[in-house]
């Protein structure tokens, strides 16, 4: 009897080898070819519940990406985070060898996109670049969220960190932090605007109004686009925000830079102070950025989809964006970059307690 071959993959499954027919008899009385695909049929439904055969069967790393990846970020177009993602897309569609559709969901600090993506299917074809505001931050002003920062994702690679600086309109009569804390102290009040509430740009702003005084009245935006447009038209006078989405304008002159809301001072940026200088203490309130899946994604995914990631980032392309905003490239490892997620909880959860900020 010819042997039937059942295709799996690289491999096949022969149900000659089950048992073997010594039928030698009219054609009529041999079994038929439905009863010998039936068998085999079984046969490799009792080898996967036992677990044997899988040598063969491709892995799913070996498979995926077989379609086009969701990569949700969860603030709006303009944003450093929608930046970010449109050059790392490039990078990462080229090795995976299947288009990243980018996927802006903003609102409520960044946990509406999050949100999004952690009742996913845990697959991998839907991720996120969270931020310190979506999955920390934001989670912590916004007290109660769909989901659990930590538990709910599976983290990818931290990319990237990303300052913030201080700016105000051309028509705020000002040129240094100084002269902005005096003038608003005069004027009686000033309003200040971020990508939303729990972000690191308006608990920098709640900072700098605690730390020296300055009536800062918080305006949340959803989408930076318009935020920096009602900024630069006057319609607000501060703004807090990463360097990406700012720098263009301050280098036109359509707005001015004050201070550098981080720990030492921006590499693009040399001669902007930082807070920390000017006020004598410590303040750093800059931002991370990395790729996260919903939890439960197989590490052969995490570590496909990781490979990925810093295959883009090692592109010149990448690199030059990255120095040109003044960001700074991690490609932390997917188990550090879980236990940062981990220990920045806490972390950031007793700043906002000690400064009393409330979502607006």
């Amino acid at each position: 009897m010819r042997a039937l071959h059942i295709a799996t993959g690289r491999c096949t499954l022969s149900p000659s080898g089950l048992a073997p027919s010594t039928h030698t008899g009219p054609a009529a009385d041999r079994p038929s070819a439905g009863w010998l695909r039936r068998i085999a049929a079984r046969s490799l439904g009792i080898l996967a519940i036992l677990g044997l055969g899988w040598g063969c069967l491709p892995t799913q790393a070996e498979t995926y990406p077989a379609k086009p990846i969701r990569l949700v970020v969860p603030f709006g177009a303009g944003s450093t985070a929608d930046i970010l993602a449109r050059v790392l897309s490039v990078g990462m569609s080229e090795d995976l060898g299947q288009p990243l559709i980018i996927d802006n969901l903003p609102g409520a600090g960044g946990t509406i996109g999050a949100a999004e993506v952690a009742r996913a299917p845990a697959d991998g074809y839907t991720i996120v670049l969270g931020t310190v505001a979506s999955h920390v931050t934001g989670v912590i002003m916004m007290g109660h969220v769909p989901f659990d920062p930590v538990r709910d994702f599976q983290a990818v690679t931290l990319v990237t960190s990303a300052p913030n600086i201080i700016v105000v309109n051309r028509a705020v009569p000002v040129s240094s932090l100084a002269e902005l804390i005096d003038y608003g102290k005069k004027a009686g009040t000033l309003n200040f605007v971020s990508a939303g509430p729990g972000t690191t740009a308006h608990l920098a702003g709640e900072q700098l109004r605690l730390l020296t005084g300055v009536p800062l009245v918080h305006i949340p935006y959803k989408a930076v686009g318009s935020a920096i447009s009602d900024l630069i038209s006057g319609q607000v006078q501060v703004m807090v925000y990463q360097v990406p989405a700012l720098r263009p304008y301050v280098d036109s002159g359509a707005i001015r830079a004050l201070a550098a809301a981080s720990a030492r001072r921006i590499q693009v940026m040399p001669d902007l102070p930082t807070v920390a200088e000017v006020l004598k203490t410590d303040f750093d309130f800059s931002a991370w950025f990395g790729i996260m899946a919903p939890a439960a994604t197989p590490r052969p995914v995490i570590d496909r989809l990781h490979q990925a990631v810093l295959k883009a980032m090692a592109r010149p392309e990448f690199k030059q964006q990255q120095s040109a905003q003044g960001l700074e490239p991690v490609g932390m490892e997917p188990d550090a970059f879980q236990a940062l997620m981990r220990e920045d909880l806490p972390r950031w959860r007793a700043l906002i307690e000690k400064s009393g900020v409330k979502t607006d």
